[in-house]
């Protein structure tokens, strides 16, 4: 799939513009696990039995209700302060090989099963995945991506330059989704083009954090 050409220069702001009309099966690359953003592994997930709603919710159009969560249910842990601080933070934790920072920065058990699960295609009719094997896939790819992340770029000085996605602005209603970047950078002063340094990356407001470290 080629990347869209959407750039975001160092210091913009990202506009929230929703696109219409997710990919049935996908959720969001957290692995790319079944359309969840980031799973691989459509064909693994069990079904849970569960009634078809028909319902339209009026903000998506999308054939599910995504029941609106209120402010108190919609703080991130560990989120950094917009795109440019996203990117900034990025940087300095690969220069510092601070794990637990890059790990800070990635979306907590918590806060999928509570505020992003419940908005993807794959939680509900016809496919009604199970949480709990869902955040097992995306949660063990992404610390096998993240030990990758700080073997190819930790203790290194890298910059990153511009940031795109395949699809970005997608409208869940409680958050925005970006799904699936590549990345330009300088690496100890080495250009590099169309990287993928981290997957997909989703914000409430201007608390941003990431799907996931793809382990690709």
């Amino acid at each position: 799939m080629s990347v869209r050409a959407f750039s975001v220069p160092m210091g913009s702001h990202l506009a929230r513009s929703p696109i219409a009309g997710w990919l049935g099966s996908l959720l969001v690359p957290l692995v790319s696990l079944l359309g969840v953003p980031g799973c691989n592994h459509a064909s693994d997930l069990p079904a849970s039995e569960g009634p078809a709603r028909a319902r339209i919710d009026a903000d998506t159009g999308r054939g599910y209700e995504i029941p609106r969560l209120p402010p108190e249910k919609l703080r991130l842990s560990g989120a950094a302060e917009g795109m440019d601080g996203l990117l900034r933070t990025v940087e300095r934790a690969l220069a510092e090989r601070d794990s637990t920072r890059l790990e800070d920065l990635m979306v907590t058990a918590q806060e999928f099963r509570d505020i992003l699960f419940p908005s993807f295609p794959a939680a509900h009719p016809p496919i009604n995945a199970d949480f709990e094997t869902v955040w097992l896939l995306q949660a063990s790819d992404s610390r096998r991506g993240l030990r990758r992340l700080l073997r190819d770029y930790g203790g290194k000085k890298v910059r990153i330059l511009a940031i795109r996605f395949e699809n970005p602005h997608q409208d869940f209603v409680n958050f925005v989704l970006d799904e699936t970047s590549r990345v330009d950078l300088e690496v100890d002063g080495e250009r590099r083009e169309n990287v993928k340094l981290f997957g997909s990356v989703f914000h409430i407001g201007e608390q941003y954090k990431l799907l996931s470290y793809p382990d690709d």
